[in-house]
């Protein structure tokens, strides 16, 4: 099971990057030569201090340049995760992008990523390893970022029933376009602020991409300098408060959060028998959005309202055991892709890099001459599953590269590494996220946590095949909630539309046959 440490820098960065551009004293036209912002705060979860981060922004000449630093630790069923990152940008004095990095230590192996700006275009280099990736898209016109987001925030005031919205260039949520920050300035309102009542005035912004929002909310004061941002997540809120440097770095102490947010079965499932289950997934907060759950070749999305959807999980039937009928009714339910379709889910991108040589004579080594699709995926299932041979909560993460030269992880370095041998093999694959069933973890017993997976297409339709629950027919007890080719995106953003559901639903098991 997979925790969702890799995702924290990115929304705390974001947040922190709102809450410090509200320093009032800043000439928004004409900042001082320098470094005339430098904020550190401290990172809470779960009742427990996680980390520190620290913010700067200096002006040299007529460019701008920020650095953001996030360091955690995030506790996982007694196997912390370390996370750093560092992020950059270098931006005119109007706010508009000239370059950026971020550098992320989230598992074993440090991945960079820098991109510039020029002529209404982005050009972003991807390493690790030494090896490169290079891809060029149009940038989204008018989208700011650090300084930019700033300056407007500046430009706009802080009078309460201000409301505006900023297309930003965030390349950890999205590559390929913009996401929108939708700002609210509120009224002044009390807050607790280290165990003490204080008045601040209340800002609340939302990070909109296509793959979920980030919603937070912070407290001011007189002088527009953040004090408190909160927000909240599936493990609970993450509190972030402004202090000196000494306060943010000293030692922190990692609160276990992964079983605060299993969901409880009610009942035990035999996934071995089982060959079918109805689910309904039930909204326990407000403003919780259950639509746009997937229909893959497991799962069929049925009745649903506002606040519930009910899903059919069903095991397939591979080529060897199915009738003929039943492969015609599934190439007729799964709109089968066309060629230009499928050159995405064969392609190479940052997680899944097919120019890598290790990982091709992987692919050759795995295959072993197997030509026919289903014993390909089958036989590239149970490669992986012994392949990955320290089993691990303690990686975040990890790209196919990594995880083919460390042989550690979990779910999601076995579903990426999968998903790449499936590639150089010539199956188009993607990788999936949901929720899956297991009778006993971390103390406790019938729960569903975090989990992700592997699909590759075959004869029309997308198999799903698990190889850290070592299955190449899949149980029914999963739920799937994303899939993704990885393309212009990571792991990370890829748990998304169920980062904010965790915590917030509940599940009801209404039939298994």
């Amino acid at each position: 099971m997979k925790r969702l440490s890799a995702f924290f820098p990115v929304l705390t960065c974001s947040l922190f990057q709102i809450g410090a551009a509200l320093a009032a004293q800043v000439d928004p036209n004409n900042p001082a030569q320098g470094r005339f912002l430098d904020e550190w705060a401290e990172v809470y979860m779960a009742g427990g201090k996680v980390g520190y981060m620290h913010y700067a922004m200096a002006r040299e000449g007529d460019l701008i340049h920020t650095q953001a630093t996030t360091q955690m630790k995030i506790g996982r069923a007694d196997s912390p995760v370390d996370i750093r990152m560092v992020q950059t940008t270098t931006e005119t004095l109007a706010g508009v992008p000239v370059t950026f990095s971020s550098e992320m230590d989230l598992s074993l192996i440090k991945t960079s990523t820098k991109g510039t700006v020029k002529n209404g275009r982005v050009t972003i280099v991807s390493s690790q390893y030494g090896m490169e990736q290079t891809q060029t898209l149009d940038y989204p016109k008018g989208a700011v970022m650090a300084w930019g987001m700033f300056r407007e925030s500046l430009l706009r005031g802080f009078k309460p029933g201000t409301e505006y919205t900023l297309d930003t260039y965030t390349p950890e949520l999205r590559l390929d376009g913009a996401v929108s920050a939708a700002t609210k300035v509120g009224d002044w309102e009390e807050f607790e602020h280290r165990g003490k009542r204080q008045r601040g005035q209340r800002v609340s912004v939302t990070l909109k991409s296509l793959i979920g929002s980030i919603e937070s909310v912070s407290w001011v004061d007189r002088n527009g300098w953040a004090l408190k941002a909160v927000i909240s997540t599936g493990f609970g809120d993450m509190v972030v408060l402004t202090t000196d440097q000494q306060t943010a770095l000293t030692d922190f102490v990692p609160p276990e959060i992964f079983m605060k947010t299993v969901i409880k079965a009610g009942r035990t499932i035999d996934a071995k028998s089982t060959n079918r289950v109805k689910y309904r997934v039930r909204a326990t907060k407000p403003d919780i959005d259950l639509t746009g759950l997937p229909t893959t070749g497991m799962q069929a999305v049925g009745e649903q309202t506002d606040r519930w959807v009910e899903l059919v999980v069903t095991r397939q039937r591979h080529k060897t055991n199915r009738p003929q009928a039943l492969a015609r009714a599934d190439s007729r339910a799964t709109n089968e892709l066309q060629a230009d379709e499928l050159a995405e889910y064969l392609e190479s991108n940052l997680m899944i890099n097919t120019a890598d040589p290790k990982l091709i004579e992987l692919a050759r080594r795995a295959a072993g001459g197997e030509t026919d699709p289903y014993a390909l995926a089958d036989k590239l299932r149970r490669f992986v599953t012994d392949y990955v041979e320290a089993k691990t909560l303690n990686v975040g993460f990890a790209t196919a590269s990594e995880v083919c030269r460390t042989k550690e992880g979990d779910c999601s370095e076995h579903s990426v590494l999968l998903a790449a041998l499936g590639r150089l093999n010539r199956l188009p694959s993607r990788v999936v996220v949901g929720l899956a069933y297991v009778p006993v973890f971390g103390g406790q017993d019938d729960i569903f946590g975090y989990h992700m997976w592997t699909q590759f297409y075959i004869d029309g339709r997308w198999i799903d095949v698990d190889a850290a629950l070592k299955e190449t027919v899949c149980s029914p007890t999963r739920i799937a909630f994303a899939a993704s080719s990885l393309k212009n995106t990571g792991l990370a953003d890829l748990s998304l539309p169920l980062l904010f559901k965790i915590g917030a639903i509940d599940i009801d098991i209404l039939e298994v046959e």
